[in-house]
């Protein structure tokens, strides 16, 4: 594995966050460790391996390729695994609707206990208008979330501060979509 686990994590740890900072915008991982066939799997890893720690739970949605990086992370962090139902974080590879709405939310007194979804997704991205904090009135970003998903993390955020935050990673980026966002397929 090609990761420095200080330089590369600092990097993109900071991708992450201005990812989050800038709904919708497409933000480049500058290194991502080469341990899946999967390129967007290779990008999901690195943001395992830059934000999970010792004693976080991880959720896994998805085939072979998926939990074979979940191990991985788990491995070289110190997170363990669980059910996505009270995961932390959740990794998703396939379809991502089931994982968002079975998500942690958090409540209202514990928002922060809102699970993170990382999304490893290399299908067609679609029009995603998207507003709020960080998004200049009404922005479109293309994103390769189903229109399922969107309906799903829509619910699951519903009851304001609770909720869940998506990284969804991309063979070429990522995108964060934080749970203060409001998301609908289309153009805005």
């Amino acid at each position: 594995m090609n990761w420095d686990r200080v330089h590369d994590g600092r990097t993109t740890f900071l991708a992450c966050m201005h990812a989050m900072c800038s709904p919708g915008t497409p933000i480049e991982l500058p290194q991502v460790p080469q341990v899946s066939e999967y390129p967007e799997l290779d990008g999901a890893a690195a943001i395992l391996l830059a934000l999970l720690d010792h004693g976080l739970l991880l959720g896994v949605s998805g085939a072979a390729a998926a939990r074979r990086v979940a191990e991985m992370a788990v491995r070289e962090t110190g997170a363990v695994t669980g059910d996505v139902g009270c995961a932390d974080w959740v990794l998703v590879h396939g379809p991502a609707a089931d994982a968002i709405s079975r998500a942690h939310r958090g409540s209202r007194r514990t928002p922060e206990k809102g699970a993170t979804i990382v999304i490893a997704a290399a299908g067609e991205a679609l029009p995603l208008s998207m507003v709020g904090p960080g998004i200049a009135e009404r922005a479109t970003a293309f994103v390769p979330l189903e229109s399922v998903a969107v309906h799903a993390f829509t619910a699951a955020n519903a009851n304001p501060p609770s909720g869940v935050d998506l990284l969804v990673v991309t063979p070429e980026c990522l995108i964060g979509i934080p749970r203060s966002v409001s998301v609908h397929h289309g153009v805005g």
